[in-house]
């Protein structure tokens, strides 16, 4: 049986987003952290990029709310 693995919001905002990086280095950064997060198991890295975005995407949105 496959599990999710849920961030919280918490989570998200704890991300050490280094924003000299692309977007595309950001995902490809957080998504080998989820990896190395699971053990290093092979077959989900299409899952992590995924989450990676998402988690990203959120922290994006939430710094923009907040300066704003």
């Amino acid at each position: 049986m496959k599990t999710k693995t849920h961030h919280t919001k918490a989570t998200v905002r704890a991300l050490r987003v280094d924003e000299s990086l692309s977007l595309e280095e950001q995902v490809a950064q957080r998504a080998q952290e989820l990896w190395h997060e699971r053990g290093r198991k092979p077959g989900a890295d299409l899952a992590d990029w995924f989450q990676a975005e998402r988690e990203l995407h959120e922290w994006h949105q939430q710094r923009i709310r907040n300066s704003a």
